[in-house]
């Protein structure tokens, strides 16, 4: 069964089902019945233009041409035999969750470098150049530090509750159809339900070990000993650690 095909761009995007189009923009989801659709054409090499059997137009945008060109076959395949003259009325949208903008985000890191070069410009000119590059040096290690320690952290954590409640279980290297080796090993949980993981994708044995959580199935990871599981997370913890310090330091130095 071939997944269903999704034309996007920005954070507009459109995800062909078997029996409509859903449109996503923004916090509008729009749901179009295939029913509903007389035609697809071109409007352009990245944007398609949907024909309602109302007469009604929705315009869909691209990312790029050789998308948007088999968007277009495939949804033009997809149209029924049969269709509703109703068009426009069988459309319908509704309001989804929060989502963050791909404005927001771009808004969000630009104001953040500003801050960044504005610390740094500031604190060169008012305690000197060499105060400068320690501002500048420190702002690198928070950012690569902070969220070194605390996926560490994370990583920490999961392996105490893999250690306490984890459920070993061999996962079985992944075919696809066509015979060709993939890169992820499969197993099924004691409840039937199948997972994937990439642990162990650069290895040629057939099945590893996985242990995951049976309260969380979501959770899991390479079953390891403990002295390994120990050597690795100190020598990641201690690393990120001082990186973290020394950004702490190069940040607060000309204050201190």
């Amino acid at each position: 069964m071939l997944s269903p095909q999704v034309l996007s761009k920005g954070d507009h995007y459109t995800v062909l089902r078997p029996d409509r189009l859903t449109t996503t923009e923004g916090r509008q989801i729009t749901h179009i019945p295939l029913a509903a659709v007389q035609e697809v054409r071109s409007e352009g090499d990245k944007a398609l233009l949907v024909v309602l059997t109302d007469g009604v137009t929705r315009r869909l945008p691209g990312g790029n041409a050789y998308a948007t060109s088999a968007f277009l076959t495939a949804l033009t395949a997809a149209l029924p035999e049969q269709r509703d003259p109703a068009g426009s009325a069988l459309v319908t949208t509704e309001e989804g969750g929060t989502i963050i903008k791909v404005w927001q985000v771009w808004t969000g890191g630009g104001a953040f470098l500003a801050a960044c070069v504005g610390y740094v410009w500031w604190t060169g000119s008012a305690h000197g150049e060499l105060m400068g590059l320690a501002a500048f040096g420190g702002l690198f290690g928070l950012i690569v530090g902070g969220p070194l320690t605390f996926a560490t952290f994370i990583s920490v954590k999961n392996r105490v509750v893999l250690r306490r409640r984890g459920i070993t279980v061999a996962a079985a290297r992944h075919y696809h159809p066509n015979g060709k080796r993939a890169s992820w090993y499969k197993f099924t949980d004691t409840s039937g339900n199948e997972h994937t993981t990439s642990y162990g994708s650069n290895r040629m044995t057939e099945e590893i070990h996985v242990v995951y959580d049976p309260e969380n199935t979501g959770l899991s990871a390479a079953a390891e000993p403990l002295f390994s599981t120990v050597l690795k997370h100190s020598f990641g913890g201690s690393v990120s650690l001082a990186i973290l310090t020394l950004g702490l330091w190069g940040v607060l130095a000309p204050y201190l």
